[in-house]
């Protein structure tokens, strides 16, 4: 559902369609939570001296009409005849007590360059993405963890980054690389250097990933060009998709929107305390509204790029099982279905968990049913052995790291990630390179899907 929102192109008109859920409509929408409140919104940005008003002039924005929806109420208004471009916009929203606030759109599928605007793009190149020939199951992958920023900072210069790392391809199928995870490519507030790991934008893609001044108008066809040309080389893609928590903010403008598009944002369904997982703002999966929003964007993610697996960051800090399952449990649950029904198989969903403990891993990842885990009880094992020198008992154990796993489940080994420190400074330093040679030994050796992590 929510995929089909946000602003949809049909050259050389666009249509903008903002959906809120009501309890009082469709009572499952969510347990807590209130209305909106909304009395009037307005869609306001650089595109209205195309229709003969000033840019972001808040009184003359085009006035959305509210109609009933079967789960809520949808607020949807056109606008014709634009000149080819990428524009940015925001919602200027007046509340029934009065008060106003400028935000995004929650389901742009373009996050904006200086203020977090939303965006739109008429004219430039577009490309379908199409399926990888022949997708392997997990524990057949070698893995790449791939940074956009810091993988391609020394070699861009002016270029977008999604457009540099074609310059490294060749670079890795030499290494033996079979899929490329990326880091988070979801939009974040701030536009400055992120890792990715504080969104508010979870349909857009980060301005900064795929932003050329050169070539303004290619920007999501440049992540789908990207996606195209791996799978031509026979190399499965995973997006590392962050979706226990969002960053709400502090400003209106610049923060989660599906926060601050109520009067009290305290009465927003999409957030509020769940299981605790200690970062940013919990998103609330207690209730269904936010469960259909996430999943939705799961799907298009996996749709619309012909992905081939998703990794969810701290599913534990969303992680509730029981009758029926919420949070990631949940959503894992509708997402296989959706995708045995689609027939689209080996498609990997992915744990990380955060615990070095491989018994409670292995058995959060064979209940919620996901295809496997990362599974850290390996790194920090080898780092024990690169710091003393000696391997112990755990280390043995932690190598049959397949043990346990329901059959179709498979762990990602690695030996570093981008959240710890690296196997060779816990060696004891470049001159003592050598310690890590049997540790690398392991890991491509081990049971499950080794991984490496850029740089």
């Amino acid at each position: 559902m929510y995929e089909a929102f946000g602003a949809a192109v049909t050259e050389p008109s666009v249509e903008f369609r903002l959906f809120l859920p009501d309890a009082q409509v469709d009572p499952a929408q969510y347990t807590r939570g209130g209305p909106p409140r909304i009395r009037t919104v307005r869609v306001v940005g650089d595109f209205q001296p195309q229709v003969g008003q000033a840019a972001w002039d808040h009184t003359t924005g085009l006035v959305l009409g509210r109609r009933p929806h079967p789960h809520g109420w949808l607020y949807a208004g056109a606008i014709d005849a634009l000149a080819d471009g990428y524009y940015e916009y925001k919602y200027f929203v007046e509340f029934e007590n009065g008060t106003t606030r400028w935000c995004s759109d929650p389901c742009s599928k373009y996050g904006g360059s200086e203020n977090e605007n939303s965006g739109f793009v008429l004219g430039g190149n577009d490309t379908v993405v199409q399926p990888i020939a022949r997708r392997r199951p997990l524990r057949d992958l070698v893995l790449y963890e791939l940074m956009l920023d810091d993988f391609t900072a020394e070699l861009r210069g002016t270029r977008a980054p999604l457009d540099a790392v074609w310059d490294k391809l060749d670079h890795l199928q030499s290494l033996g690389v079979s899929a490329v995870q990326f880091m988070p490519w979801t939009a974040w507030a701030g536009g400055g250097f992120s890792w990715g790991y504080d969104p508010f934008a979870f349909f857009s893609v980060e301005h900064r990933y795929y932003t050329d001044p050169l070539n303004a108008l290619d920007k999501l066809f440049r992540l789908k060009a990207l996606v195209n040309e791996l799978h031509r080389r026979g190399v499965q893609v995973l997006m590392d998709g962050v979706f226990n928590h969002v960053s709400a903010g502090r400003d209106p403008s610049r923060g989660f929107p599906y926060f601050w598009l109520y009067q009290d944002p305290a009465d927003s369904p999409f957030v509020g305390s769940f299981e605790g997982g200690g970062f940013f703002e919990d998103l609330d999966y207690d209730n269904a509204c936010t469960t259909e929003f996430i999943t939705d964007a799961c799907k298009y993610w996996l749709d619309d790029y012909a992905l081939d697996g998703i990794r969810f960051d701290y599913a534990k800090g969303f992680l509730r099982q029981g009758t029926p399952p919420a949070g990631i449990s949940r959503i894992v649950s509708e997402l296989n279905a959706y995708l045995a029904q689609q027939q689209r198989p080996h498609v990997s969903l992915i744990l990380e968990l955060l615990t070095d403990n491989r018994y409670e891993a292995v058995g959060l990842t064979n209940r919620v049913q996901a295809t496997g885990c990362w599974y850290d009880p390996l790194m920090w094992r080898s780092f024990e052995a690169g710091r003393s020198g000696h391997v112990s008992t755990a280390l043995v154990r932690a190598l049959d790291s397949g043990r346990d796993f329901d059959a179709e489940r498979s762990p990602v080994t690695y030996l570093e990630n981008h959240d710890h420190a690296t196997l060779t400074e816990q060696c004891g330093g470049r001159e003592r390179w050598w310690r890590t040679q049997p540790l690398a030994i392991a890991l491509l050796t081990a049971c499950g899907a080794p991984m490496i992590h850029n740089g």
